[in-house]
C-alpha cells in the first residue's frame, strides 16, 4: 500500500491515480540490472611459461672426470706396454750379443792353444800380475781401463755355481751388484756381471764355462761406461773356444 502525497488516501501499490483526489502517481522507474559482461563467463587462468623439466643424466652415462680417468688409464697402459717391448728388445739383444763391433782392420789378435780373441790395436799390453791367476794377461785401453783375461780349470758343476760364489765374495767385501745377465758367446751361454766396488770403481766379469774350464774377461774401470765401451764389447764378442 502507498499513500497519496496530496490527500493522504491510501491506495494499492500499482494504482496509477489516487482514488480520492485523482493525483497521478509517478510511474516507478524500471530497475536497471547491472551485469558485468564477464559475469558467468568461465574464468581464464593466465598462462605462465612452463619451465622445461630438467632431464636427469642417467647414472650409467660417464662424466667428464670419468672420461679423463679412462683416457689416462688407456695412455698409461700403452706406455707400460711400450716400455715392456723396449726392455724385451734390449734384453734379447743382450742375450744374443754383448753389443757393438769395430772394423777388423783396427784389431789385433790374441791366440792361445785353446782360446783366441781380437782386441783394438791401440790397446797396450801391460805387465801386471794376479796372485790368484798366474797365467793372466793384461791390456789397458785409451780410457786407462784394465782388461784382464785368464782361464782356469774348475771343479764347479755350472756357471751359475761359479757366479754365486763370485757374487757372494763381492758382497762380503762391500761391493754392490749392478748387473747379472746371461749372454751368448761363441755359441755358448755365458754370463755378464757388473759390480760397483766399495771404493767407487767398477768391475765387470764376462765368463764362459765348458768341459770343466772357466774362461774369464775381468774388466776394471772408473765407470760403467768405461767397462762397457765398444772396443771392450767387440773383444768379448770375438771370443773363440777352440
Amino acid at each position: 500500500m502507498k499513500k497519496c502525497p496530496e490527500c493522504g488516501n491510501p491506495s494499492y501499490d500499482g494504482a496509477p491515480v489516487c482514488g480520492n483526489c485523482g493525483y497521478k502517481f509517478p510511474k516507478p522507474k524500471a530497475a536497471v540490472r547491472r551485469e558485468s559482461i564477464f559475469e558467468g563467463q568461465p574464468r581464464v587462468e593466465k598462462k605462465t611459461k612452463k619451465e622445461k623439466p630438467k632431464v636427469k643424466k642417467p647414472s650409467n652415462e660417464p662424466s667428464v672426470l670419468d672420461i679423463i680417468k679412462e683416457k689416462k688409464l688407456i695412455i698409461g697402459t700403452i706406455l707400460i706396454i711400450t716400455l715392456i717391448v723396449i726392455c724385451g728388445i734390449f734384453i734379447t739383444g743382450s742375450n744374443k750379443n754383448v753389443s757393438n763391433t769395430i772394423a777388423t782392420s783396427d784389431l789385433a789378435n790374441y791366440d792361445a792353444s785353446d782360446f783366441s780373441f781380437k782386441y783394438p790395436a791401440n790397446w797396450q799390453q801391460v805387465n801386471l800380475t794376479d796372485s790368484e791367476h798366474e797365467t793372466a794377461i793384461f791390456f789397458k785401453d785409451e780410457n786407462n781401463t784394465i782388461i784382464e783375461f785368464y782361464n782356469i780349470s774348475s771343479s764347479a758343476t755350472s756357471l751359475k755355481e761359479i757366479n754365486q760364489q763370485r757374487i757372494s765374495l763381492a758382497l762380503d767385501s762391500g761391493d754392490a751388484l749392478e748387473l747379472l745377465e746371461t749372454v751368448t758367446l761363441d755359441g755358448r751361454n755365458g754370463s755378464n756381471i757388473i759390480l760397483e766396488n766399495a771404493d767407487g770403481n767398477y768391475t765387470r766379469y764376462v765368463s764362459m764355462f765348458t768341459d770343466g774350464k772357466l774362461y774369464v774377461f775381468k774388466i776394471s774401470g772408473s765407470s760403467i761406461n768405461s767397462i762397457t765401451s765398444d772396443g771392450i764389447n767387440s773383444m768379448v764378442n770375438s771370443a773363440d773356444i777352440k
